[in-house]
């Protein structure tokens, strides 16, 4: 029956209930009841409520179509729904930050086993370096860095798409990359029996993207002109291996890793000139 229709029905039925229930209050009140059946009022009253359940128990069934949908959702993992629709509909991306979320990776790389950076230079390695080191000391993580070498023909490119230098004529790519490199052979010092988890390689090579990886989760932005691949927008994608864009960002690690160059932290200057690309 159509829902209109059986809408319409309904109404009616409770209307007429309505209007019967008013007539015998009437005809109660004036004693025409009694005359006509001394037992009519018991009678009529459990016919009506016989209606009035008959009409609740069709308005109810609808809820209980609503019930039985909520009994099947409740059997399904949503969860995991969502993440299988998250993977193949968008491959993986979660989110998308404005900039650089410094406290978002920092308290990834807080719980993080395995830790990779790939870019021109780490501007912001001074607000990782404490969670760095905890890492590698506390829960013995391996931490890879991958930087462009400094002497790159890269680096002039970079500079020129930047367009800006350190305000003392020097180059500002080469000098972030030297300032980062001092950085983390200062931290190579402190950790002591733990230097062989921080492992870095310096390449020459067109990176196409700048990555910090946290375990399952990357932070992935672009090397666009006029400003700092952590001052654009950062895609926040997860999965290594089960996601379209996880793995392609997974290869090109791999990539510039194999591409690249070992320094040696305890001299890094003298490995620097000794690396031959």
């Amino acid at each position: 029956m159509p829902r209109r229709i059986r809408r319409w029905l309904e109404l009616l039925g409770l209307g007429g209930l309505a209007v019967v229930g008013f007539g015998v209050g009437i005809a109660d009140q004036l004693g025409w009841l009694d005359k006509v059946a001394p037992k009519g009022v018991a009678t009529l009253t459990l016919l009506m409520v016989s209606g009035v359940v008959v009409m609740l128990l069709v308005e109810l069934s609808p809820l209980r179509a609503l019930e039985d949908i909520r009994d099947r959702l409740a059997g399904l993992d949503i969860d995991t729904i969502a993440a299988s629709l998250r993977r193949s509909h968008y491959g993986g991306v979660v989110e998308v930050h404005k900039r650089f979320p410094d406290d978002v990776f920092a308290s990834r790389v807080a719980k993080a086993k395995q830790v990779t950076i790939l870019n021109t230079w780490i501007p912001n390695l001074d607000l990782l370096e404490q969670e760095l080191e905890a890492a590698i000391v506390d829960r013995r993580a391996e931490v890879r860095i991958m930087l462009l070498h400094p002497r790159s023909l890269l680096v002039g490119l970079r500079e020129a798409a930047l367009g800006r230098s350190d305000g003392a004529g020097n180059a500002f790519v080469s000098t972030g990359i030297t300032n980062c490199l001092e950085t983390l052979a200062r931290l190579h010092r402190r950790l002591a029996k733990r230097q062989g988890n921080l492992k870095v390689r310096v390449f020459n090579s067109q990176a196409s993207v700048s990555v910090y990886r946290a375990d399952e989760r990357y932070l992935v932005s672009m090397f666009l002109h006029g400003q700092l691949a952590i001052n654009s927008p950062q895609f926040e994608i997860e999965g290594t291996r089960d996601t379209v864009l996880g793995e392609q960002i997974q290869r090109e690690l791999d990539t510039l890793w194999d591409i690249g160059r070992d320094v040696d932290l305890g001299d890094w200057n003298r490995s620097i000139d000794m690396i031959r690309f």
